[in-house]
């Protein structure tokens, strides 16, 4: 129930607002988008309602979507020029059926249409999204909860929305639940917002919202952005439905949860609705509405993983190139300048925040300055970056390709990758080009930002904190596009042999059957080659490594959620162990949330970790901090469990049992609950 009703509080808001066009292919595109407009919608809202003085809680911005939503369709509707019923000239109409048309016009601009979609759209659309939610779930869903470091960050700050009631910054991204300081400036994000939306309405946990968007609703934006811009690009239902489904194993669409960023992973995903709505909106006949809807998906972008607008913008100048429909001057200056307000009106009170993001965007130089060979190999020639689940990374010394499974499937992609360019001649693949476009681009981008050591390089790099992997999750869906786009290219080429070597082959002149059959026939082999444990195993290893395994997490969750007052606060090891669950989860109050990233913050965030040396009896361990555990009202100490590799302990388990300061309350497994004792708070007034 948890999942349908996360998935209802992302698609529903921004859904609405497909009422605003017409029946046909227009209103199909905006639903395709609809995540990616509700994201607006909440960026929107969760922007202006604290600049407004209204109420700014997880709820009342779900409400303020809806009446948003709303009001932009009435609108549209009441401005339409159309008046559908009304075909005689007022001249030649009394002035009682004059008022009678009236009315009925009204009604007939405000009724919803039914739209009814083809049935092999309908099954090609089925297909990509049961095999995408399948992977998913086969790789994150049977976990705890969601793996990865970053994904307790934004778990602790969806509670806190929910906690205090707010969506403002300050109140969500703080140092913890008592004694607080405000930790950061731009967070949180319209993802955020969401998750506390959905887990206030359901009554479930926060993970499960999050997992819920991670292998649900991002997969199914992408199928179907991806299916729509093919269809748009009058690709065939089976060309489109083997687009949507290949990125699913083919790229590291999932690769991204191993740091926990579900945002990360879920941008992407929702690329392709946008960019095909801004599009649309320089040569459609819509441009005002499409643009403004365009703006506002492309706000719900920024307010979610902001540097993935560039792959929108990339994308939607490609989409702009081969989309039919004409393009003129005021066309395109009213689609333009619809997306521009419409983009600017949601985060334009957060714009500081957003333009200087403090130490949200404090980055290291990368790895390869001045090392323009390796650079190259990291992004075209290192064959990790082909291989399926797209995992191990590209230059990682962990590599897999020693399994039969693995080296097939490789050399399919790579010969399928070494085709796709020809889709720049082939009329019939005409709608791989904005992906070929982008794929090229942001590889030029990616080895020159990972190697020069220009400024404006830098700058750029700056955007994803000189992380040379990032990029690569920022177009992943590249990988699987082109893959069946070199596909299609193999299936016409043996077509046009066909035709001119075989006699009885006349039949197949200018039949889309080929095309269709290669497609179908390289993305059934590669999502069967996917099955095969030497190709995913790896990747999802490597999630259970970051992720809390065991009931025993649930039971100690819960056992505290009954056990701790909501003056006192649970201290651990911060993330390492996975105790920070206990907090977005179960609303347990925890010592630590987020680190300060400003310095005027630091001091409460190490007074923290004094405490807590104190607390385990570290060696190195402050003396006297009973009057700092008063302080952040520390009552339990939760340890044990299993650890998140890379990160070291920050106590050792026999000194903690040789200290007076905690005593040992409860267990549950492998998972130990303290209790601090008189001598753990003693405080005297010379301390």
């Amino acid at each position: 129930m948890t999942t349908l009703i996360a998935l209802l509080v992302a698609v529903v808001p921004g859904a609405l607002l497909g009422f605003a066009l017409p029946p046909g292919r227009y209103r199909w595109v905006v639903w395709a988008a609809a995540p990616a407009l509700t994201l607006g919608l909440i960026a929107l809202t969760m922007a202006w309602l604290p600049a407004l003085g209204l109420p700014d809680s997880a709820s009342a911005v779900l409400v303020a979507e809806l009446l948003v939503a709303g009001a932009a369709v009435a609108l549209s509707r009441l401005l339409s020029r159309r008046a559908a019923g009304w075909q005689r000239p007022i001249a030649e109409r009394g002035a009682d059926d004059t008022n009678g048309d009236q009315r009925r016009s009204l009604v007939s601009r405000l009724r919803m249409r039914p739209v009814l979609p083809r049935r092999a759209d309908l099954i090609a659309v089925a297909v990509p999204s049961v095999v995408s939610v399948a992977y998913g779930w086969a790789m994150v869903g049977r976990l705890v909860a969601t793996p990865g470091w970053d994904a307790m960050n934004h778990g602790y700050m969806a509670r806190r929305i929910l906690d205090t009631n707010s969506v403002d910054i300050p109140s969500a991204c703080s140092s913890g639940s008592t004694d607080t300081v405000t930790s950061c400036e731009f967070y949180p994000l319209a993802e955020n917002v969401a998750w506390a939306q959905a887990a206030h309405l359901s009554g479930g946990l926060l993970s499960t919202t999050m997992t819920a968007w991670a292998i649900v609703i991002g997969p199914l934006a992408l199928v179907a952005g991806i299916y729509a811009a093919v269809r748009i690009l009058r690709g065939g239902p089976v060309i489109a439905a083997a687009a949507a489904t290949a990125p699913a194993f083919l790229g590291p669409m999932w690769t991204s949860l191993l740091t926990g960023r579900v945002n990360e992973q879920t941008a992407p995903c929702l690329a392709a609705g946008v960019a095909l709505l801004l599009a649309l909106a320089l040569r459609g006949p819509h441009p005002v509405r499409l643009g403004l809807l365009a703006g506002l998906g492309g706000a719900g972008i920024v307010m979610m993983h902001s540097y993935d607008v560039l792959f929108v913008g990339v994308l939607a100048l490609g989409l702009l190139l081969v989309v039919r429909g004409a393009l003129t001057w005021r066309r395109s200056a009213a689609g333009i300048g619809a997306a521009a307000v419409a983009g600017l009106v949601p985060i334009l009170p957060l714009i500081g925040v957003i333009l200087g993001a403090g130490g949200e965007r404090i980055t290291e130089p990368p790895d390869l300055l001045g090392q323009w060979g390796k650079a190259i190999e990291y992004w075209v020639i290192d064959p990790q970056r082909y291989v399926l689940w797209g995992y191990p990374i590209p230059g990682s010394s962990n590599a897999q390709l020693d399994g039969l499974a693995v080296q097939v499937g490789l050399w399919i992609v790579i010969a399928c990758l070494l085709a796709s360019p020809l889709s720049l001649v082939l009329p019939q693949v005409r709608w791989a080009r904005p992906w070929l476009l982008a794929g090229v681009l942001f590889t030029l981008v990616g080895i020159w930002t990972v190697a020069s050591s220009s400024s404006a390089a830098q700058a750029l790099a700056g955007l994803w904190y000189g992380d040379s992997e990032r990029p690569r999750s920022m177009i992943f869906p590249v990988y699987g596009v082109l893959t069946v786009a070199g596909a299609t290219v193999i299936g016409l080429g043996v077509q046009w042999l066909l035709v001119r070597l075989v006699a009885r082959a006349g039949a197949l002149r200018g039949s889309a059957v080929p095309a269709a059959v290669a497609a179908s026939v390289v993305v059934l082999s590669l999502a069967s080659l996917a099955l095969v444990p030497d190709t995913w195993r790896p990747l999802r290893k490597t999630m259970v490594q970051r992720a809390p395994v065991g009931q025993e997490y649930t039971r100690a969750f819960e056992w505290l959620a009954e056990h701790t007052p909501r003056d006192k606060v649970v201290a651990y090891d911060r993330h390492r162990q996975f105790m920070s669950w206990a907090y977005a989860d179960y609303g347990v109050p925890t010592l630590f949330g987020i680190p300060p990233l400003e310095k005027v913050g630091r001091d409460n965030y190490t007074d923290r970790w004094r405490a807590l040396s104190w607390l385990v009896n570290n060696k190195k361990a402050p003396k006297n901090q009973g009057c700092t555990v008063r302080r952040f009202a520390i009552e339990y100490l939760v340890v044990g469990g299993r650890d998140y590799k890379g990160w070291d302990a920050n106590y050792e388990q026999r000194r903690l049992d040789d200290s007076d300061r905690l005593t040992l309350v409860h267990r549950e497994g492998h998972v130990r609950i303290y209790q601090v004792t008189d001598a753990g708070r003693a405080c005297s007034s010379d301390q």
